[in-house]
């Protein structure tokens, strides 16, 4: 009767450490599938990260360029108005220059030249004498008899469409009522 008392005891220590063995295998396979999940996560995470910084750059990169094409754009309307206002501008002074011309060769402009003539020596005390376009000079003694200002003739080689300039006794002195600066201080505003 010993025996099957051995054989019992030994398919009980058989089966204890069948039963070790499964719960190690177990607990393995368990200890192995959490290091491969943390594994897993890991490489996951690395990946998340990786390419979370690659979106980023890109989207570094696209606001970078749209900014530099938004800027070239800006930069080239810009240059657009400015040359359209530019000469939309210099036909306007074109314009306003031919319609004083006109003007400056009218009857009624002896009267504008005489009027304007007389505000300005109001504003310029020390004026006494008036220099008119050679050939506004057929009126010079209604200016005088006017103002009591010396008309003179300006220059020959002064482009003048109509205005005139007032200065002192000396020439040092100066106000230019010419038309053309009266337009170059306008443009400039």
């Amino acid at each position: 009767m010993s025996e099957p008392r051995n054989a019992a005891k030994v398919a009980y220590f058989a089966g204890s450490i069948e039963r070790e063995v499964a719960a190690r295998k177990q607990r393995t396979k368990h200890q192995l599938a959490l290091d491969l999940g943390k594994k897993a996560a890991e490489k996951i995470e690395a990946a998340e990260k990786k390419s979370t910084a690659q979106i980023e750059a890109t989207r570094r990169e696209i606001n970078r360029d749209t900014n530099e094409k938004l800027s070239a754009a800006t930069k080239r309307a810009k240059a657009a108005y400015f040359a359209t206002r530019n000469s939309l501008q210099a036909q306007l002074l074109e314009d306003v220059a031919q319609d004083l011309g006109a003007f400056a060769n009218s009857p009624e402009y002896e009267n504008y030249l005489a009027e304007r003539i007389t505000k300005a020596k109001a504003k310029f005390p020390s004026a006494t004498a008036v220099k008119l376009r050679p050939q506004d000079m057929h009126f010079s003694q209604k200016i005088q008899d006017v103002t009591a200002l010396t008309p003179l003739p300006l220059p020959a080689e002064t482009n003048c469409i109509g205005g005139f300039i007032l200065q002192n006794e000396n020439g040092k002195i100066r106000a230019d009522y010419t038309f053309e600066t009266r337009l170059s201080e306008v443009s400039n505003d």
